[in-house]
């Protein structure tokens, strides 16, 4: 009996990875498919981003498999973060009583470098140390959404949900925990879907904390694949922009 429910439960298991799996293939066929997504491996973007009643200008520079860099700006105040896929995160804000790159602290250091993987974690999940689960449908706003649940590295799980009707990652959900040790539900929100170098990419994230709207980034322009300096992700010694954000 033991033996026979143990052999049920793998089943199941084995079944929602192949779906999972099977998932993430279509998915990576419907954004463009994986000699389009080998060839995009950097971009340099600009756009805005909105928290709250204040908008920032903000370049944006990233590369596979991890390494990014921004630069925000509004009103002589510019803030500069990067991580270059090895060392600690940086930054340089122009509002610290040093104008030198300090590291990024802890917490947000570990959001840094989790948003600055280039792929989504559809793409070779197993190589990249995700293990993806089939988590059945959802209907939001009158649509069917498939939902992944995706675990890195057996640690940081996350809920991923997929329009039916794309295969587009539309919704990304995921737990925070804020120093007073208060658990929060994110929600990170794609949308506005465009071509660029044939592969698609959302000009349009919007970050929820439960229904309220905690910040969104509008993309304006994506150059796919960029000459970069393989000192731009780097901590400088001394500090010039390195995108031109207006």
């Amino acid at each position: 009996m033991l033996t026979r429910l143990l052999l049920g439960i793998c089943l199941v298991a084995v079944a929602r990875a192949d779906q999972a799996a099977d998932v993430a293939r279509l998915h990576i066929e419907a954004i463009g498919g994986a000699a389009n997504l080998a060839k995009f491996s950097s971009f340099q973007a600009t756009g805005i981003v909105r928290i709250g009643e204040h908008s920032l200008r903000m370049g944006l520079v990233a590369q596979r498999p991890n390494r990014v860099r921004t630069i925000a700006e509004a009103e002589g105040y510019v803030l500069i973060q990067a991580y270059d896929g090895v060392n600690p995160p940086w930054e340089i804000d122009s509002r610290a009583p040093s104008s030198e790159a300090r590291l990024i602290s802890d917490q947000a250091a570990r959001e840094f470098i989790g948003d600055a993987e280039f792929d989504d974690p559809l793409a070779s999940p197993a190589d990249r140390g995700y293990s993806l689960d089939y988590a059945g449908t959802v209907e939001i706003d009158g649509k069917r959404m498939i939902r992944i649940l995706a675990t890195y590295r057996l640690t940081d799980t996350f809920e991923l949900l997929l329009d039916e009707a794309t295969f587009f990652i539309v919704r990304r959900y995921h737990t925070r925990q804020l120093p007073n040790g208060r658990e929060v539900r994110m929600e990170r929100r794609f949308d506005d879907f465009r071509t660029v170098a044939g592969v698609i990419v959302p000009f349009h994230i919007s970050i929820y904390v439960g229904d309220r709207l905690l910040s969104e980034m509008v993309l304006e322009s994506v150059e796919p694949n960029p000459p970069l300096s393989p000192t731009v992700f780097r901590i400088p010694e001394t500090e010039k922009p390195l995108v031109d954000v207006h």
